[in-house]
């Protein structure tokens, strides 16, 4: 896709508005539903039971306030979407899918070594950890570094800066969320230098080439009409000619 224009149905791509649909339905469903809640969280215990459905559950889970709700789902829907116009529906899906199993692997990881170690509460392990933070840092990175347009990566970095309180609170306690967050950040920075670097050299390889074919033909004709021009002149117009 060249950088330069970005094809209107991009916005309209499944990713972002299919995860934004989805958010809504499960979020205004089942948001204030503890037991659902309780299933779907990314904690030690369910992903030492279940962990392929809370980390796909708790994704979509924004909460239970329908207006702060639906605020954070457009907010988040419109940063996907940016993302899609960069690197379409397949890698942006795999970006986010990295920033959410990584993100939760590195700090329920680290939680489960530091009760290991005494260093953590072991009632730690049934925490309530459900949302899509994982998700939108990984994709504000990764427009951040790689944004299709000056003014997505500028969007993007402005929504970082306002949310980066609240994204690395609580990182010097080594918290479960804000090492999570770094982490999905750190992901999205690197998969996006990644893809970046491979979108580059794939257009340095198939860039367009002047073939030197036609020239050296036409110098070969060149060299031939300077050769028999002399001899023409000697013997006349021939007929036809």
């Amino acid at each position: 896709m060249a950088l330069s224009r970005t094809p209107a149905r991009r916005w309209l791509s499944p990713v972002p508005w299919g995860f934004a649909l989805l958010a809504a339905v499960s979020s205004l469903t089942y948001g204030g539903d503890h037991a659902v809640n309780a299933w779907a969280s990314t904690n030690l215990a369910n992903m030492g039971d279940h962990p392929v459905e809370a980390l796909i559950t708790s994704a979509f889970l924004f909460g239970d306030d329908p207006w702060a709700c639906l605020r954070s789902i457009a907010f988040a829907g419109a940063i996907l979407a940016l993302l899609v116009i960069r690197f379409g529906n397949i890698r942006a899906l795999a970006l986010i899918a990295a920033g959410q199993v990584l993100g939760t692997l590195v700090s329920e990881g680290l939680l489960a070594a530091r009760i290991e170690a005494g260093q953590a509460d072991p009632a730690l392990r049934a925490t309530l950890d459900v949302g899509p933070s994982y998700v939108i840092v990984s994709a504000l990175a990764a427009v951040t570094v790689a944004g299709a347009r000056r003014w997505h990566q500028w969007t993007a970095l402005a929504a970082f800066a306002v949310r980066a309180p609240h994204i690395t609170s609580g990182l010097t306690t080594l918290e479960v969320t804000p090492v999570g967050h770094v982490t999905a950040l750190c992901t999205g920075i690197l998969l996006a230098w990644a893809l970046r670097s491979s979108d580059a050299r794939h257009r340095y390889l198939h860039r367009p080439t002047v073939r030197a074919a036609p020239l050296q033909t036409e110098e070969h004709t060149n060299v031939g009409h300077c050769q028999l021009e002399p001899v023409a002149v000697g013997l006349g117009r021939l007929p036809g000619r």
